[in-house]
């Protein structure tokens, strides 16, 4: 079995350059996927979770400054949630979150916030990844960027901080 480096090395340079033009396309289009992707998905944030000025799309980074969540602009302003009591948890740091926790008609919201991640990466905020909780009984949770199920077994693992300080539990 060869490698795609193996592959690469044994064709010849019209074929290389062909290739990572191919590459190159397929790149940007995913790219591309994945931004229209997490507008999609800030467009719900906006809409489920408003900010007392601005959008979760201009929002350069998220923070929590005692019990409140605030929303970085790359201007310099901040602003909170409209509503501050749907924030419950985070996990991580209050200066440098790895995921926030928010809460509305009792089902659960988690942004996954991951600066080295596939889609943290691209976005400015460093939002890897939105999860959605399910209905009780069922507490299954939906990824928006993929649509796919996550592994609700990991969730019950993971460790939150409610903002007074306390242990969270998503159940």
């Amino acid at each position: 079995m060869t490698t795609l480096a193996q592959h690469y090395s044994t064709t010849t340079p019209n074929q290389t350059a062909w290739m990572a033009t191919e590459l190159s396309v397929i790149n940007e289009l995913n790219q591309r996927h994945v931004r229209q992707v997490m507008d999609y998905s800030k467009g719900f944030l906006d809409k489920t979770f408003p900010l007392q000025q601005g959008s979760h799309k201009e929002v350069c980074s998220y923070v929590v400054y005692y019990q409140q969540l605030l929303a970085f602009f790359a201007d310099g302003s901040t602003s909170g949630l409209e509503n501050p009591a749907q924030f419950v948890a985070l996990s991580g740091h209050r200066e440098a979150p790895s995921s926030i926790v928010l809460k509305n008609n009792g089902r659960h919201i988690e942004l996954v916030l991951n600066r080295s991640g596939t889609t943290g990466c691209q976005d400015q905020a460093c939002i890897d990844d939105i999860q959605l909780q399910t209905a009780a009984p069922d507490n299954i949770w939906f990824s928006m960027v993929t649509g796919r199920q996550v592994n609700s077994i990991h969730k019950g693992d993971k460790r939150f901080t409610c903002k007074g300080g306390l242990s969270y539990s998503l159940s």
